[in-house]
């Protein structure tokens, strides 16, 4: 049984009694948000030395702000019982990922960087978590990791020891120095987050065993296993990263969890960038540099070139360099009983040379996305090309003015030059700085940049961004418009640059996404603030599913009144697709396809006449792309998909689209 209350808080259910700690889901009747409260057993209670040194250590905890540390709202006492109230994370635990199944590469390397950037804040503090486990690893509504549970062992170590039941830390993760009962430091984290990727990667932990003392052992005394032999698809070098940083030895280890991050990081991405020095770096000396770009390519060359022939799909092969990454001209691939004697466009499989597309809303070409890989299409579906490979998220594809186009992927903001395909970096910011939202004006002159969660309009200058690696570099700028009255994700442009439509996160409604409309003074920033127009939703604006999480999936703007959104029904976004027009305040239900959902990813072309849209069947995982008159779905007309192969656009993915304005 559960208590009914803990201090104010109202327990709903329980989620289990741990070691160290019982945790319950509950209500706060103060701000109507649900919470996860985590109480120390009453067994404990009275092995605390000080407990007044408790309380002041747990409120230190509960002073860390960082996006990827589970936030504490509270500190109390019930009945002499020490507890505390964070946010309730609805996804789940890393424990509950790694039952599922093994996780790929590229997912590990992206929670690694996320905790890892949360570790190197708390490390600044003279904070170290101690018990880095996949329990204490919780994901979002949105999938994004958090570490929970700071510095818990070290509140209760009076209450543990090696020799009784419990040890300091937990024993499938503990490192040597712990289990020795010595002095640890921010390596003893590092160590931890060795042994979580070994599990993410594998689905086992690197030592295992039926007693508390048989596993601390093991930590102490067995090499650290070879993750090649349960993962022999991986990189060599993963296998150096985790021994680098489970080293027996802290001083062999990274030197800090960002070091960590930036090693894994170039092994699931290839950002020649990010290698620390390291082992890893001292481990592949032993041939050139040139030789091993060389081989990249070509293998690249080769492994995509394989997909690509059995797709029919055309590609672009890319290898980094420090801030520009020079890609093979595109070529579309034949049927294979054609010869390619070189890379140009060749016929299509009915070996007609298809005419040259109109422009139906003033439009192109399309961008988009499909898992995480970029493509570009004419806006009929043909001479679809295949053009970023390195399978890292994206978001934010803008196209800009001389043929460009813009994108984000970690925490980075990169272009793309429409002809050539060459990629070069922008800008780059902190890992413990979010990169949301990165639009260019209309006219090419600003950039509006939303990093953690604040708004920055300054200058489109790519040579000066290049110098920025800190949001504080952005603000210590005298051209930059910087706003922090509202917690801002992204914002779009209005057409005449006097307006924003942003998207944010209304506190007022504890975690509800809102796109609200604000007014822009470029001249006189400094002294004018943000003024709210509109807010969606709002008064006139509410979601009509009530299976929706009440949440933006999507949402674009024609710069002048009207919107397109989504709300989030299924798979990971879709949801019922809106009209709104913010000059009347009028809201429509649009579900053009036979009424039904659900919809993501609409975008309004650039005349603003045309609708491009992915649409899934409610009862289906098999998704399609529409581009289409605004009429026509506004009069729920007969539409066409664009013809794509089959089961291309993945059930669960975002599209990212942008649509190229004509020429």
């Amino acid at each position: 049984m559960f208590p009914d209350k803990i201090g104010r808080y109202k327990i709903k259910s329980a989620f289990g009694q741990g070691g160290m700690a019982a945790t319950y889901r509950a209500q706060d009747p103060s701000s109507n948000r649900e919470v996860a409260i985590k109480m120390l057993p009453r067994e404990l209670q009275n092995n605390l030395l000080n407990r007044s040194r408790f309380k002041r250590e747990l409120k230190l905890i509960a002073s860390l702000e960082h996006p990827a540390i589970v936030p504490v709202y509270d500190v109390g006492e019930e009945e002499n019982q020490p507890f505390f109230v964070m946010r309730y994370m609805p996804g789940g635990t890393l424990s509950d990922k790694i039952k599922k199944g093994k996780l790929s590469l590229q997912e590990a390397a992206s929670i690694i960087g996320k905790l890892a950037s949360a570790l190197d804040y708390a490390h600044a503090r003279n904070i170290v978590h101690r018990d880095i486990k996949p329990d204490n690893v919780l994901f979002d509504s949105d999938n994004n990791p958090y570490l929970s549970d700071f510095g818990i062992a070290k509140l209760t170590e009076s209450a543990v020891s090696i020799t009784g039941n419990e040890i300091i830390g937990t024993p499938a993760y503990i490192s040597p120095e712990q289990a020795r009962g010595e002095r640890v430091d921010r390596r003893t984290d590092i160590y931890g987050l060795g042994a979580i990727l070994y599990e993410m990667l594998t689905g086992e932990r690197p030592y295992d065993g039926t007693t508390v003392i048989g596993v601390t052992l093991r930590h102490l005394n067995e090499p650290v296993p070879d993750i090649l032999k349960l993962r022999p698809d991986l990189p060599s070098e993963v296998d150096t990263i985790v021994k680098t940083a489970m080293a027996k030895d802290k001083e062999q280890r990274y030197r800090d969890a960002l070091d960590l991050a930036r090693a894994l990081s170039r092994a699931a991405f290839g950002d020649e960038q990010s290698v620390p020095p390291s082992t890893l770096s001292r481990a592949r000396t032993a041939i050139p540099k040139a030789l091993w770009i060389g081989v990249g390519i070509a293998l690249s060359m080769l492994i995509f070139g394989t997909l690509a022939m059995r797709e029919r799909l055309p590609f672009a092969a890319s290898a980094s360099t420090p801030t520009e990454i020079p890609i093979v001209s595109p070529t579309t691939i034949p049927p294979t009983d054609i010869p390619v004697p070189t890379p140009t466009i060749m016929p299509t499989a009915t070996n007609i040379i298809p005419n040259i597309p109109l422009a139906p809303g003033g439009a192109d070409q399309i961008a988009f996305l499909s898992g995480n890989e970029l493509y570009f299409m004419n806006v009929d579906g043909s001479e679809l090309i295949q053009v970023r490979t390195e399978n890292s998220a994206k978001t934010n594809l803008q196209w800009i003015s001389d043929n460009r186009l813009v994108y984000l992927s970690r925490n980075c903001a990169f272009m793309v030059y429409g002809d050539t395909k060459r990629v070069e970096q922008i800008v780059c910011f902190n890992l413990g700085e979010t990169l949301e939202g990165f639009r260019v004006s209309p006219d090419g002159a600003y950039v509006a940049i939303s990093v953690q969660r604040t708004l920055n309009i300054l200058p489109f200058d790519i040579d000066a961004l290049k110098k920025m690696d800190t949001r504080f570099n952005l603000t210590a700028r005298k051209d930059n418009c910087f706003y922090s009255t509202f917690p801002f994700r992204e914002a779009l442009w209005s057409n005449d640059m006097k307006r924003l439509a942003a998207r944010i996160i209304d506190t007022e409604l504890i975690t509800s996404d809102q796109v609200v409309l604000l007014n822009i003074v470029l001249s006189n920033c400094a002294n004018i603030g943000l003024t709210r127009l509109d807010k969606i939703p709002g008064l006139n604006f509410a979601f009509a599913n009530k299976e929706s999480a009440k949440r933006i999936t999507s949402f674009d703007w024609n710069g002048e009144a009207l919107f397109l959104l989504n709300d989030d029904v299924r798979n990971n976004g879709y949801g019922d697709l809106y009209l709104y027009d913010s000059a009347t305040h009028r809201k429509t239900l649009l579900n053009p396809i036979e009424g039904a959902c659900c919809y993501r990813d609409a975008r309004f072309s650039p005349d603003g006449k045309y609708v491009l849209f992915a649409f899934q069947k409610f009862d289906s995982g098999n998704s399609a792309l529409y581009y289409a008159p605004l009429t026509d779905l506004e009069a729920g007309a007969s539409l066409t998909p664009i013809e794509l192969p089959d089961g291309f656009l993945l059930p669960r993915s975002s599209l990212q689209p942008a649509l190229r304005p004509a020429p």
